[in-house]
């Protein structure tokens, strides 16, 4: 397989908001994503806050030895473990003691091997906060982002080598639902970051939505000549954070164009919450990841059910997942989950497969949709 046929990059960003995943969890999606071709995983969750509201802080004592183990099991894997810092949020830009601070904390990471590194500027305020920052960079948040990248790569110790550098900007989805949260960003957003970003610095983009339905070949092109650096694709699927928490992506990936590799170096899934749930979805994104030309979505779907619950579950999963799928599709027609009589039948087999499996962690995840589904069935 030739480098335009798959991603350099392929595997997770754990970059929802909500509780963590668990140190187990992580493990055990570094086995199941290898074996499915995943090479790499950005530790960035949004409420862990030693990556983002105390990102200047070292990690205590507990939670560092926890890091370590899991960056030694990502290296196991042969998985580039990636750590993504968060510091946008307050942040002077003109302030160089900031960048210091990064290093000396990134620093412990590259003595314990991790060589890829990320700059996560997502979901902060569209314009500058501090007047300094705004004299400086000519209230551009574009220049100040870049500057602050240069500023990085420039202070690295000279005994580091082979190390990445990656940068999420604020402007990373054309979708107007950033500006209606952030507020309105500067024109040419990208144009002007590329003028002051460093070269060969991977930059992360989402698609034309912030969860995009569709991503085209024709629209990551127009996106990297923008930013004329390496693109990262952050895939908003199949996670289900803050306005998506009552929502359940557990069908294949759809959607994404066989000839991205030709324009894009890093593939990444933002997962479920839900932990063993997240097996479900996620076994089709590796699928595509490694070989999109081959990609079948309901092919690589219904072998992902057989491997994680068996073959003789396949018609209460279908099930589950058209259910989820009419759940989804009500809440945003604002309209009443209907249901015909013959996927009524069906879901109430599904159900009874549920309740069946009770003790089971991933019908604890269920809950919230279980008593739904209840409700729905029974009336309870």
């Amino acid at each position: 397989m030739n480098a335009a046929e798959t991603f350099q990059h392929r595997g997770i960003v754990e970059g929802f908001f909500g509780p963590p995943w668990s140190m187990a969890h992580r493990r055990r999606l570094f086995e199941f994503g290898a074996e499915r071709g995943m090479n790499t995983y950005l530790y960035a969750p949004k409420d862990d806050p030693y990556h983002r509201k105390l990102w200047q802080r070292p990690y205590p004592a507990a939670q560092w030895r926890e890091l370590l183990r899991l960056v030694r099991a990502a290296q196991q894997r042969q998985i580039d473990f990636v750590y993504g810092f968060h510091p946008g949020e307050g942040l002077c830009f003109s302030d160089d003691r900031a960048v210091r601070t990064l290093l000396r904390k990134a620093q412990r990471f590259y003595d314990a091997g991790v060589r890829n590194f990320a700059i996560l500027f997502d979901d902060i305020p569209s314009r500058l906060s501090h007047r300094s920052d705004r004299l400086v960079f000519k209230n551009s948040l574009a220049r100040a982002e870049g500057t602050w990248m240069t500023k990085i790569i420039a202070a690295l110790p000279a005994s580091w080598r082979d190390v990445e550098w990656w940068i999420c900007p604020s402007y990373y989805s054309e979708d107007v639902l950033l500006e209606r949260i952030f507020g309105e960003f500067e024109p040419e957003f990208l144009e002007t970051l590329a003028q002051y970003l460093p070269r060969n610095i991977p930059c992360f983009w989402t698609g034309p939505s912030v969860v995009s339905k569709s991503v085209t070949l024709n629209h990551v092109r127009r996106v990297a000549k923008k930013i004329a650096r390496p693109l990262l694709l952050w895939d908003n699927y199949p996670v289900n954070d803050l306005s998506m928490r009552d929502e359940l992506h557990i069908g294949p990936l759809t959607g994404r164009d066989a000839r991205l590799p030709e324009s894009v170096y890093g593939y990444l899934n933002n997962p479920l919450l839900q932990e063993d749930l997240s097996f479900l979805p996620l076994a089709t994104c590796f699928d595509y990841a490694r070989a999109p030309t081959s990609y079948r979505a309901e092919s690589s779907w219904t072998k992902s059910v057989r491997q994680c619950f068996g073959t003789e579950t396949l018609p209460h999963w279908r099930a589950l997942r058209k259910y989820a799928e009419a759940s989804i599709a009500a809440k945003q027609n604002k309209g009443a989950l209907q249901l015909s009589p013959a996927d009524r039948r069906r879901l109430q087999a599904a159900f009874a497969y549920v309740e069946r499996n009770r003790g089971r962690r991933w019908v604890k995840e269920l809950a919230p949709w279980r008593a739904a589904m209840a409700k729905l069935l029974h009336g309870l």
